[in-house]
């Protein structure tokens, strides 16, 4: 059953400030009036006044020993009417006095068919939409409130969200164990069976999680989702049940044994195994797409290692080659004639008359001069071609439909699998790669066509993982790797959102309109710097190459008074054990009612605040459960702690938790002498991970494994977001999803970062969020300014300018720019999924051409800005 302290029915707080007694209980004249109508004594206006003020804010009649003195007082002293001791209120009084309330607010009492009606049609409404009770609960709040309804007792609002919630899940229930065959149940229930030779059932094999991304755990990962397949049919039983329940079911059964299955019904037991099969499966293929992606990155980084290492064997050869040279050229200076000239030169240059091996010395050092290392990708993807191969047979490609040649050319490899011949005499279409690959695959174009298989499986599988990353193809029941497309709202959902969303943040709503402001704003910027140029000589200038130098940004002084204020602060500041700091938040909050087990129910635990409270410290601190079991003065154990943390605490629940917490803070005086929360500054930090698992890696600038947590914390020092990324991931791409996913009142539009946290699309899609994008960016000399106009010259930054903006291309894709902009608003698409794909466009993908066009607009703006404004450069 839903507990009361975790749901949102309306109750007096523990302390009513000064402040809300002011906003909340102070009676309007009005309401002065009404109660001299209501009551001739100034003690039953007064007990009018009071019930009518809390119903206002509680949309229910509290008793009257209930109600907080302060409350009373407040009112006695805003209408002054003396309140010397209390007045007995007989029933009659009583009824009649919340009968003229009603009356005077026009709300209706619940009791009655009618206010049970509305409370079953929103639980009904809600139920299949709604996992946990107390939400039931919640949303007939909202409605009643809606609907002007006095809201009834609690119990009674458990007893209808308890009974539409059991029946709209029992119905569920039913209907998909009524699409299961006697094959099917008698495949789920072998699942939680533990045979005498084993230690764990298959039910545990299940939820695997993926380990790094060797050979032999892609080979694993190949049998794990051949093995899921084997399992039987599972989307169709599923099919038209509600994404947000199908989740909820996997949760549940994800948190549970083998052993705790054995006690639910079979018809449940059948469809949360259900569940969690169909979310396991999409999450093996995208991690096996992961893991290609990953192994195929390896096997190029290798190669271009092992060019390099040839680079530098080649440069003895290179230097006996150019002294050979500078030979001939002495030969030549002695002016012989050319007979014997010519006989000199070729003593000199081949005295044995080896002239095959001096001609492969110089196609050697021509060959790989070029950073050509292709030829070397197959000599590092041998080794992994079968596993390769196996993957590539499982998972099911979903292309585009605008190009074909590629999923052709798989095909074609996946027949010639077992051949070991040089060459194949297929036809291909190579347009899909490049001159390079197609020099080194079919390096004879006149005769017949022969191509050489391993450089060709090279190229496809190296064309394939790069398609996988930009999005260009997908993958069938996948997640992250499914097609995006799919997953934006239409168009037509779009034109009806536009309007407003452009005005939220501050963009014009039509694609002529956003082209001619955002190039008015180049322009202008532009033509500003230019002219204000020669007064900024002692902070930047242009050198001859064309390249701006600007003065040494000095960090502001930090006044003397401000550090021995810290001082002082520090030496009055009392020491704070974290415990206590928790137990004091729960004292004032009760944050920890947003934990519960999976299923929704109660915790059925013995001091249950206490024990999420001792769970949050050891997990939180990064001791583990047991370490801090070992230091807890109560008798706790390490096994409390782990089953807390597995069966109680889930990542959304923590994550709505924290979010209370922030809007609980935002109203202390505190952080608004730090900030206003519109600023935040994003950046990563390396973190120590188990090293088997698919999140960690190598981390080139910390050099170590691990894994990188990506936070945003607002200049209020509220940390609005965090998230684990695997080392590698262009860190950018996070930017968005932390400001979305903060859910606070206080929307941050400013973003601090780094070099990793910028790039042309995220400059993009933050400009179409309303999100302004500040990074301190290395190298950035090494950018492209972009021009406004072709034809346009400025007189003193001209040098600093490349080509012009494709105005159309960013015209005529504004609408899909927009969509993906909307979509990521609604969280139909995660943005790090999205803009990691598009950071990966090919050429052929319009929509990556056109957010990289406007991400160059855009940030050609901000260096624009960067290079003239000492201040701007000082406050990033």
């Amino acid at each position: 059953m839903a507990a009361f302290d975790r749901s949102a029915y309306p109750r007096f707080p523990q302390k009513i400030s000064v402040r809300e007694l002011i906003v909340r209980y102070t009676p309007s004249p009005e309401e002065i009036e009404w109660s001299r109508s209501a009551a001739h004594a100034s003690r039953l206006q007064h007990i009018a006044l009071v019930q009518l003020k809390c119903f206002q804010q509680l949309h229910y009649f509290p008793e009257l020993h209930d109600i907080p003195v302060e409350i009373g007082t407040h009112i006695a002293s805003a209408t002054n009417i003396e309140i010397d001791g209390a007045v007995p209120l007989g029933a009659a009084t009583h009824y009649r006095q919340q009968a003229a309330i009603r009356r005077y607010l026009g709300v209706s009492a619940f009791y009655g068919k009618e206010g049970r009606r509305i409370a079953v049609l929103a639980a009904s409404a809600a139920a299949p939409l709604i996992n946990q009770r107390v939400d039931l609960v919640n949303a007939i709040i909202d409605e009643l409130i809606r609907r002007r309804f006095e809201l009834p007792a609690y119990s009674t609002l458990e007893k209808v969200a308890e009974e539409i919630a059991s029946a709209s899940e029992a119905r569920l229930i039913d209907m998909i164990d009524a699409r299961l065959s006697d094959l099917q149940r008698a495949t789920l229930d072998q699942l939680i069976v533990t045979e005498i030779d084993q230690r764990r059932s298959d039910f545990d094999r299940i939820k695997r999680l993926p380990k790094r991304p060797s050979r032999d755990n892609l080979d694993a990962l190949t049998e794990q989702l051949t093995w899921l397949e084997s399992l039987g049919e599972v989307d169709q039983p599923l099919d038209g049940v509600a994404a947000v329940k199908l989740r909820y079911f996997a949760n549940y059964a994800m948190a549970l044994d083998a052993g705790e299955l054995k006690n639910i019904r079979p018809a449940k037991r059948y469809v949360v195994i259900l569940a969690l099969i169909q979310r396991l499966r999409a999450r093996v293929r995208d991690d096996m797409a992961e893991m290609f992606v990953r192994r195929m990155a390896t096997i190029h980084k290798r190669a271009k290692d092992e060019l390099d290492d040839i680079v530098v064997r080649q440069r003895e050869r290179t230097e006996a080659l150019v002294a050979k040279f500078d030979g001939v050229l002495e030969i030549v200076a002695e002016d012989l004639p050319d007979a014997k000239l010519g006989r000199k030169m070729k003593r000199f240059l081949v005295p044995g008359d080896d002239l095959e091996a001096l001609r492969e010395e110089c196609a050697q050092i021509r060959a790989w001069s070029k950073g050509n290392y292709f030829p070397l990708v197959w000599k590092h993807f041998r080794s992994h071609r079968a596993v390769i191969f196996r993957l590539v047979h499982a998972l099911e490609l979903q292309p585009p439909s605008r190009d074909k040649a590629l999923l052709a050319a798989i095909d074609t490899v996946l027949e010639h699998e077992d051949q070991r011949g040089e060459t194949i005499s297929d036809e291909v279409d190579l347009s899909f790669t490049t001159d390079r690959w197609r020099a080194l695959i079919k390096p004879n174009r006149g005769k017949k066509a022969t191509l050489r298989r391993r450089d060709l499986e090279a190229c496809v599988f190296s064309h394939l993982a790069a398609s996988l990353r930009a999005g260009d193809l997908a993958l069938v029941g996948a997640e992250s790797y499914a097609d995006y497309r799919q997953q934006l709202l239409s168009w037509r959902e779009c034109k009806n959102k536009l309007p407003a969303y452009c005005a939220e943040v501050g963009i014009p709503d039509t694609a002529k309109a956003f082209v001619k402001a955002l190039k008015q704003e180049l322009t202008t910027v532009a033509e500003q710097v230019d002219a204000a140029l020669p007064d900024l000589k002692h902070d930047v200038t242009i050198n001859g190459k064309g390249e701006p130098v600007l003065k040494r940004v000095v960090a502001r002084d930090i006044p003397a008074s401000a550090v021995a204020l810290q001082g002082l602060i520090d030496r009055k500041l009392p020491t704070r054990n974290l415990l206590d700091v928790l137990a004091n938040i729960e004292h004032w909050t009760r944050f920890t009612r947003h934990f519960a087990p999976a299923a929704g129910t109660d915790p059925k635990l013995k001091h249950a605040a206490e024990r999420y409270l001792q769970t949050l410290f050891a997990m939180g601190c990064n001791l583990g459960p047991t370490q801090a079991a070992r230091h807890f003065s109560t008798n706790v154990t390490p096994h409390m702690l782990s089953f807390v943390h597995r069966k109680h605490m889930t990542v959304e629940q923590l994550e709505t938790a924290i979010r209370e917490l922030n809007e609980l803070y935002l109203r202390l005086d505190l952080p608004k002498a730090w900030g206003e929360g519109k600023t935040v500054a994003a950046d990563g930090t390396q973190y120590d991970f188990y090293d088997n698992n698919l999140l960690a890696g190598y981390h080139f600038r910390y050099r170590k494994m691990g894994a990188v947590a990506y936070r945003h914390v607002a200049d209020n020092y509220i940390a609005v977001f965090r998230h684990f990324i695997p080392p590698g991931i262009w860190e950018a791409v996070y930017v968005i999803e932390g400001l979305l996913k903060a859910g606070l009142s206080v929307e941050a539009d400013t973003v601090y970062s780094d070099t990793q946290g910028q790039s042309a699309t995220v400059f993009a899609f933050t400009h179409l969020s309303g999100i302004q994008l500040m990074p301190r960016i290395r190298n950035w000399k090494d950018l492209t300014f972009h021009r406004p106009r072709k034809k346009v010259r400025y007189q003193h930054i001209d040098r600093l300018f490349g080509e012009a903006i494709n105005w159309e291309l960013i015209e005529t894709q504004w609408p899909e720019l927009m969509r993906v902009s909307l979509s990521i608003r609604a969280g139909k698409v995660a943005s790090p999924t999205l803009l990691r794909k598009l950071s990966y466009g090919g050429p052929r993908n319009r929509l990556f051409a056109a957010a990289q066009e406007l991400g160059r607009a855009v940030r050609t703006i901000f260096l624009l800005k960067w290079i003239s404004r000492l201040e701007l450069r000082q406050e990033v």
